[in-house]
């Protein structure tokens, strides 16, 4: 929006004229008039990226008019329109000091100095989505894309984990295998552990998912009332609609079962089931003590 500006200011003649001072003080005028302050706003986000790009064509269009400086004919408001455009055709982003972000998409046909390339790990390069081999090739290909974008420098890193002191349980991208280091490409081949989970009422491994999704063994009886925990668990999911909050805020399923279990009668006995405080006896107490009966 911002060139457009410019260009429709360049062909009407309103500023290609005595000098490059001129022209380049209509550049403000006309960003001005669209928000562009001498300094940067104090906030983040929109408002700074768009100030950042407006500051961008005010410091092109100096830089322009001092390199124009000593032609015989001095550029103008005309000239630069025109420079811009050939950026753009070139597609090189108008020169500013600071950190580009950019997708891998997006850095198509772009170059910088340094490239920062973050986030290389299974699942996120190749993305799990990408379930099919040409779907993982496309992704090689844009990794491919990324690192040809740095001219000089080119930096690649992945987490171990998903948070600062979390499990490090994650891998650097297969595609990176031909570049890491032996230690590194140790730890990616190295299976990862896997916890098994365990009935609830014999403490067996559990194997199907219909055992996972009740807790216990196919042939193991239930050591709570099944009837008055599938009641809970409709009350619950009536409660957590009522409160736009997942289900299991509300209680979880092992909360659940033990209440089926133990059937407290009385607002003490439900504060000695696990999951129960003093906060969640206040508010869903009554309901459940009316639930079980």
């Amino acid at each position: 929006e911002a060139v457009t500006r410019l260009r429709g200011a360049a062909r009407s003649g309103e500023a290609d004229a005595a000098g490059a001072s001129d022209w380049v003080d209509a550049v403000r005028a006309i960003l001005a008039g669209m928000g562009w302050t001498p300094e940067a706003p104090t906030t983040r986000g929109q408002t700074r990226d768009r100030w950042e790009s407006w500051q961008a064509l005010v410091d092109q269009a100096v830089q322009f008019a001092a390199e124009s400086a000593g032609a015989a004919e001095p550029a103008g408001l005309n000239g630069f329109v025109d420079h811009l455009d050939r950026r753009a055709a070139e597609q090189h982003a108008p020169v500013a000091d600071g950190v580009t972000l950019a997708t891998f998409h997006a850095a198509k046909g772009l170059e910088w100095d340094s490239v920062f390339l973050c986030g290389l790990q299974d699942g996120t390069l190749p993305i799990t989505y990408a379930d099919t081999p040409a779907a993982v090739e496309e992704e090689r290909r844009l990794l491919y894309v990324g690192m040809t974008r740095a001219r000089v420098d080119l930096s690649l890193s992945w987490a171990l984990s998903r948070n600062p002191g979390g499990r490090a349980s994650r891998k650097p991208s297969r595609f990176l295998d031909p570049l890491l280091p032996d230690d590194a490409r140790a730890a990616r081949e190295r299976p990862r552990s896997r916890k098994v989970a365990h009935c609830r009422e014999c403490g067996r491994p559990l194997s199907t998912g219909q055992e996972l999704k009740r807790g216990r063994c196919a042939d193991c009886p239930a050591s709570y009332d099944e009837e008055l925990f599938e009641r809970l668990r409709e009350w619950r999911r009536e409660r957590a609609g009522e409160e736009s909050v997942p289900a299991f805020v509300v209680f979880t399923d092992a909360t659940l079962q033990l209440i089926a279990e133990h059937k407290p009668r009385t607002p003490e006995a439900l504060l000695r089931i696990s999951g129960i405080g003093r906060s969640k006896l206040e508010r869903y107490g009554e309901d459940v003590l009316a639930v079980v009966g």
